[in-house]
């Protein structure tokens, strides 16, 4: 196995806590899932077209946080912290069970989620992780505003320019 494998959860994790913007007590299970299952959110406090995607096309609101919906109006938020823990601990596939519509905060960071899932083990797989790999420049303008990628055989190098007319 290489660094570039899928990992999942060797274990079910669960957190508990209150909802920032709603106040509400939400319970929330990380269960380990299969290659290529991804990262899928299910609010069980829904009987029916539960599931949601973390996916940019899936992104409603992102005024004070996150928030995804799918297609039947079932949504989640304030998902930065648990995905961005999930991310970094290099998680590619979890079942995430959660009762309410919004990922409770608990310390306000992502250092619990961090700890709680690796107390939880992390499995490792043979199967690879999707890349996306840059073949030739590509490059998007909206008026005089304009970003491009291009491809890189040593290294990822970002480089970023911001000017404003004032």
């Amino acid at each position: 196995m290489t660094y570039l494998t899928q990992k999942t959860l060797k274990n079910n994790v669960s957190f508990s806590g209150v909802a920032l913007h709603s106040g509400l007590n939400v319970n929330v299970c990380i269960k380990p899932a299969e290659v290529d299952f991804g990262i899928v959110f299910k609010r069980v406090d829904v009987d029916k077209n539960n599931l949601v995607y973390p996916n940019f096309l899936n992104v409603t609101n992102t005024s004070l946080n996150t928030t995804i919906e799918n297609e039947h109006g079932v949504k989640i938020s304030t998902i930065e912290h648990l995905m961005g823990s999930l991310f970094g601990l290099g998680i590619d596939n979890a079942l995430i069970e959660i009762d309410n519509e919004e990922v409770p905060i608990l310390d306000g960071s992502a250092k619990v989620f961090i700890e709680k899932i690796i107390s939880a083990g992390i499995k490792k797989t043979n199967s690879p992780i999707k890349i996306i790999k840059i073949n030739r420049e590509i490059t998007y303008s909206d008026g005089e505003r304009f970003i491009s990628i291009k491809p890189s055989t040593l290294s990822l190098d970002i480089d970023f320019e911001l000017k404003y007319n004032n």
